[in-house]
């Protein structure tokens, strides 16, 4: 029996869904158990249209590297997510990293089992239909939790 790694995605960001299919991936390459569980803002990292136009957040993001200093309260003008999200991009193709496109493929070319939340479905009206091609039955966080607790050892993140 394999250590089972459980990761819960709650953000709809893109510089933390990126970070939580980087460990996922990472995980299952080494041989461990992967289950994803796509909770309310998180699941549009799993939909066939939100998930190509997720964004990064300056905002409450400090250490975010900017060509220039940039003060926080200016974090919040119209446009910066937008310039944050091209920037983010920009570095990642630059330094071959791959995308959240990639990562999601590679994600299911190595079975992480990709559970949607069946509460936050009902609260945004989602149907499986919604959802990218290759994620398990919606479930709720019972049939998540006795997947991560079924492993020898078992690992659970949050984003």
């Amino acid at each position: 029996m394999a250590t089972r790694v459980g990761i819960i995605v709650l953000s709809g960001n893109l510089d933390k869904v990126l970070p939580a299919f980087i460990i996922g991936t990472t995980a299952a390459a080494m041989g461990m158990e992967v289950g994803m569980f796509f909770s309310f803002y998180g699941l549009n990292a799993i939909h066939k249209e939100k998930h190509k136009n997720l964004k990064v957040s300056p905002i409450g993001n400090p250490a975010m590297p900017m060509p220039a200093p940039v003060p926080q309260i200016l974090t919040i003008m119209p446009g910066m997510m937008d310039f944050a999200t091209s920037m983010m991009k920009s570095m990642m193709e630059q330094h071959k990293v791959p995308s959240l496109e990639q990562l999601i493929q590679q994600a299911k070319d190595l079975e992480i089992k990709l559970y949607p939340c069946q509460t936050a479905m009902t609260l945004f009206g989602y149907t499986v239909e919604d959802l990218i091609d290759g994620v398990e039955k919606p479930a709720g966080a019972a049939t998540f939790l006795s997947f991560v607790n079924a492993g020898e050892k078992s690992i659970v993140l949050n984003f």
